[in-house]
């Protein structure tokens, strides 16, 4: 299923307060908290509703006989609970398997390449219904049948085209875009398979259940999900060290999701159906699935652990996705203690009592067991790095707090109350271990993630889950330290930034970039562009920009030279927004040659000269060089995708330095040498 775009949504109309702010203790300073509504009551389902029940997509519906699969599918009014069996229950619309209860996704059809689908589909709802999509790899406009009320049709289709895709179902009128509330769960995967694939890998549907109140209040109810649950009830993977995992995710919402993979790399291997090109198949940590779209990737667990995969938009890992809710802010998670369950690596569950917010929605967490004599990196002759996590009062727009990094030199203690926006750039060498202590002086928990890189579990930062067996990383409880120990393995752009709280404390100026390099950084060509939060957005007015390049709305310019060729490491790390990059001057937009993403080299068909334009999710990288050819001004746009805020920053190009005549013929005679 591919579905045309639509502007995403801003975080501002994403979240609305659902707990009123605590009292402040002395020294902390307010973060113009927004007053909050009064909750209002779920819609209820029917009496006679059936229970839906989740579908983790491990198991083909229907009979097949051949090469004809046959499948009898109802669509029905069902009572769901997108999270715990014990939480609460909405209405929906349910795909069912004749004689099998409703599912949340529908039933997995899931054959060979060449199969011929026998379908008969019945409406055994009120309404009228159009469904779409079960003609996978045929046109879209095409691929929709109209369903009345109590209707039954047959659907026959042959499956000639390998890919993932996805059916859906939606009110007769709308389309899969429109889909709210009542029928935002009519979808279902559909996986065409090569004679010979594999079929035990696993098939991510993303979903999302969005009740509006009313337009005047700006109040609604939202669950987004994954296979019919949000975290922490979605399904739990065990997966060995070292055997390589294929992931299928099915984005059916109306949302981008940039899709982070903790710990490791994937391999794309498809996209929107159609299978990428071996020599065309890059190494990435963080990549955005579009709207309506679907999106093949393997890679290798090679080192043990809890890990997580999870979409890095913060709003759909936080208490804004979840029914049952959680305190939204800094100053009111202190008040607040949740407890989440989380398995240990021997299959019991613990609780867990959790300080502050816990992580909901588009989230799996997977374990990787050890192979037998493992060990981890020797961290003898570390480096060490001391970093402060801190407030600083008023610093942002609208005098907003600030909440952020700070780097100790020697053993000079920084200032209290002063942060770098963006946090101070670490300067790693690849293969060489760095010890990293992360003293945090907020008044409140915190946790830091080292975004991308190919590390040991325990640092890795995901709050009660990162870790092996017994030793599971907690969080920076507030006046405490945490020292991280690794090795990074790749030389490249990555960012680091909090991982608890993430969208209060990233968008409050959490957030920094690191290099890993094989030798120093030559500064006059290698420039760094780092976006990130600007301030919490629900707190400001449209009016206020929601995000700093660089830690300003006004960056200096970058100076480059005419003639000689520049890196430029592009960092996205705003947790609200998709940016787009856009190198242009008045006349023109600029090529540039793509060099990496998400700090992995990109192999050598993708490395190409392109227009100076890209897409970036929260969480990814992307290196490019530019060579301008004369003297001038650029400027590099960057902006939130579709409306939003644009901040631009200003290329300066000089004019190359003169060479004098001996130096110009010395110079010559070198090149001319063999």
């Amino acid at each position: 299923m591919l579905l045309a775009p639509i502007v995403l949504l801003t975080a501002l109309v994403q979240t609305q307060p659902r707990t009123p702010a605590p009292a402040l203790s002395a020294g902390e300073h307010p973060l113009h908290l927004v007053d909050p509504l009064p909750r209002l009551p779920l819609p209820k389902p029917a009496a006679n509703a059936l229970a839906a029940v989740a579908n983790n997509n491990r198991t083909a519906a229907g009979a097949i006989s051949g090469r004809v699969l046959t499948l009898t599918m109802d669509v029905v009014s069902a009572r769901w609970k997108p999270e715990g069996d014990a939480d609460l229950e909405v209405p929906v619309l349910a795909f069912a398997e004749r004689g099998k209860a409703p599912s949340v996704p529908g039933p997995l059809v899931r054959v060979r390449v060449g199969t011929e689908l026998r379908l008969m589909l019945t409406n055994r709802t009120d309404s009228a219904l159009v469904i779409g999509g079960l003609r996978a790899g045929t046109a879209p406009k095409s691929d929709t049948v109209h369903l009345a009320a109590g209707a039954t049709r047959e659907v026959r289709a042959r499956f000639n085209s390998t890919g993932t895709y996805a059916y859906w179902g939606a009110f007769k009128g709308t389309t899969a875009l429109d889909r709210n509330w009542l029928d935002s769960q009519l979808n279902g995967a559909i996986v065409v398979d090569a004679p010979t694939a594999k079929t035990d890998d696993y098939v991510f549907l993303i979903s999302e259940w969005f009740y509006p109140y009313d337009d005047r209040r700006q109040t609604f109810e939202v669950a987004t999900v994954i296979n019919g649950k949000g975290f922490p009830n979605t399904q739990r993977l065990t997966l060995p060290q070292g055997d390589s995992v294929r992931f299928h995710v099915v984005n059916t919402t109306s949302f981008h999701h940039p899709m982070h993979l903790h710990g490791f790399y994937y391999r794309i291997e498809e996209r929107a159906a159609k299978r990428v090109p071996a020599n065309r198949q890059l190494l990435s940590n963080t990549d955005l699935v579009p709207v309506g779209s679907t999106e093949v990737f393997s890679f290798v667990p090679s080192t043990p652990g809890n890990w997580v995969f999870h979409c890095h938009f913060a709003f759909h890992v936080d208490e804004t996705v979840s029914l049952i809710g959680s305190p939204r802010d800094s100053a009111s998670m202190q008040a607040a203690t949740m407890s989440q369950v989380m398995p240990t690596t021997s299959g019991s569950a613990t609780d867990v009592a959790q300080s502050g917010h816990s992580m909901h929605g588009l989230v799996i967490a997977m374990q990787v067991t050890p192979k037998a004599g493992y060990t981890p990196p020797s961290m003898a002759n570390a480096r060490t790095i001391r970093l402060h996590v801190q407030n600083q009062p008023h610093r942002l727009v609208g005098g907003v707090d600030a909440i952020g990094f700070v780097a100790q030199n020697g053993d000079s203690v920084p200032a209290l109350h002063t942060v770098s926006i963006p946090a101070p750039v670490l300067e790693l060498e690849r293969g060489k271990p760095v010890r990293i202590v992360v003293k945090n002086n907020l008044t409140e928990p915190t946790s830091v993630h080292w975004h991308g890189l190919e590390i040991e579990s325990f640092p890795d930062g995901v709050p009660n889950w990162s870790g092996l067996g017994s030793k599971v990383y907690t969080q920076i409880a507030s006046r405490d330290s945490f020292v991280a120990e690794f090795v990074p393995p790749r030389a490249g752009t990555f960012p680091y930034h909090s991982h608890l709280n993430d969208r209060q404390q990233m968008l409050s100026g959490m957030y920094g970039a690191i290099i890993v390099t094989d030798r120093p950084r030559d500064l006059k060509h290698d420039h760094l562009v780092v976006t990130g939060g600007g301030g919490p957005s629900i707190e400001k007015s449209i009016e206020t920009p929601f995000a700093l390049v660089n830690g300003s709305t006004a960056p200096a310019p970058l100076h480059l030279t005419a003639g000689e060729t520049h890196r430029l490491r592009l960092v996205s790390i705003n947790p609200d927004w998709a940016i787009r990059y856009t190198l242009r001057n008045l006349a023109v937009t600029a090529r540039w040659r793509a060099i990496a993403k998400d700090g992995a080299d990109l192999p050598r068909a993708l490395a190409t000269m392109r227009t100076a334009s890209v897409l970036m999710g929260p969480g990814e990288t992307a290196d490019f060089a530019f060579t301008p050819s004369t003297p001038g001004t650029w400027r590099l746009d960057v902006a939130s995708d579709g409306a939003g805020w644009q901040i631009p920053l200003q290329v300066i190009v000089d004019p190359a330095p003169k060479r004098n005549a001996k130096a110009s013929s010395s110079s010559s005679s070198s090149s001319a040498k063999p």
